[in-house]
């Protein structure tokens, strides 16, 4: 692996005693959309805090492997270096500043940058997401979720990244509002901007992605073009919610109870 991609080898993360991520490798070409699948407690989120660099404020620490963006390391930057080198993470459950502006989230999302830098990343996320130009001055703790899940990507992307790290960003949000977000996503990625993305609703995810990663017990179980991925009778059964129906007919026939296979999401957005 390699190139001017994002590129994770060989990552390795404990908390304390407890290993999360085991040898974990992916990669995320330039201008590509990737996500990551896997149950609760696969080591997703873990795994997008190791290539921020934020693991430290949840008590992990990556203890084999590396990060790179192109030729530079990220494995050795703190956080702050790691979006100024052009990765930008959005955290699972939005965590925008409640009583501050919603213009105020945005320049947050811009500390460093240079003056015309901000005026063109403002723009930018103005032109995405229109509502947040109409609510510049209301406390971003009033808006909907969905509002803020906007609001959460929209200062992520003040910082001009060439990465978007994405946890979970339709969790909790009604149908319609998810598929905006999908919306949005495609279009950022239009725009350049490579996207990573966690996300619980796995039909979205391999419908926006062109790679995937399935991670169980932080291993990277199964990976390919995301299409494939969505064919796989495996991936259907265990993400998708798609049971074989030949076989309960069968098991029916044989006296069988009638399985019911638990989904992500009862709404497929």
């Amino acid at each position: 692996m390699g190139g001017s991609g994002l590129v994770v080898h060989d990552l390795s993360v404990g908390y304390g005693p407890v290993r999360a991520l085991r040898r974990v490798s992916l990669e995320v070409p330039e201008g590509a959309v990737v996500t990551v699948l896997g149950g609760n407690g696969a080591g997703k989120s873990t795994l997008l805090r190791a290539i921020s660099r934020t693991l430290s404020f949840h008590g992990g620490a990556v203890t084999e492997g590396g990060v790179r963006l192109g030729d530079r390391r990220l494995d050795a930057l703190p956080p702050d270096r790691v979006v100024a080198a052009g990765v930008s993470q959005v955290p699972e459950g939005r965590r925008v500043f409640a009583r501050m502006t919603v213009a105020d989230n945005l320049r947050a999302g811009a500390l460093g940058g240079t003056r015309s830098g901000r005026a063109a990343a403002l723009e930018r996320v103005h032109e995405l997401f229109p509502v947040l130009a109409e609510r510049a001055g209301q406390r971003a703790g009033l808006l909907s979720g969905g509002e803020q899940q906007m609001l959460a990507v929209a200062r992520a992307l003040m910082a001009g990244p060439k990465v978007l790290l994405l946890d979970e960003p339709s969790l909790g949000l009604a149908p319609l509002m998810a598929r905006r977000i999908a919306d949005t996503v495609r279009e950022i990625n239009a725009q350049g901007t490579s996207v990573l993305l966690v996300e619980q609703n796995a039909a979205l995810a391999l419908r926006l992605a062109t790679r995937a990663y399935v991670l169980e017990v932080g291993e990277v179980a199964l990976s390919g073009p995301a299409d494939e991925l969505a064919a796989s009778d495996e991936v259907r059964r265990r993400y998708l919610g798609v049971v074989d129906e030949g076989a309960v007919a069968d098991a029916e026939q044989a006296g069988g109870a009638r399985r019911t296979l638990t989904r992500w999401q009862g709404e497929d957005a």
